[in-house]
């Protein structure tokens, strides 16, 4: 059985949350990736969740459907995952966006203040 490294398992779990970082600020599911990558969304979650490594072919291959260079995923200034807070801001934001209504969109605008105490 092959040992686990702890340097390379580190890696893994960075590159792994980049590739959600990156999904996520796409606006993309995990399905749309899965697609455009031409894997299963189920296989696309192992390597999200590092149950599967990425072979460096697939990784190049996520790369440019995310418009990153593979060293992206490398680089040393690792950048802040987004958290649940704002990961729900993006969705909230992006589903506000496809309101065509101007009236609905006041609405929701509205509402979003008054909740927040803002009215």
């Amino acid at each position: 059985m092959a040992r686990k490294d702890s340097d390379a398992m580190a890696i893994d779990n960075i590159v792994a949350k980049k590739i959600i970082s990156e999904r996520l600020a796409h606006g993309w599911s995990r399905q749309q990736l899965a697609t455009r990558i031409g894997v299963t969304h189920q296989q696309l979650q192992k390597y999200e969740k590092c149950t599967n490594r990425i072979s460096a072919g697939r990784l190049k291959i996520i790369a440019n459907a995310l418009g990153k260079s593979i060293t992206f995923f490398f680089e040393d200034d690792i950048e802040a995952i987004p958290s649940q807070h704002q990961r729900m801001s993006l969705e909230v934001s992006r589903n506000f966006s496809r309101i065509k209504n101007p009236v609905h969109q006041n609405a929701v605008n509205f509402l979003a203040r008054t909740l927040a105490g803002n009215a």
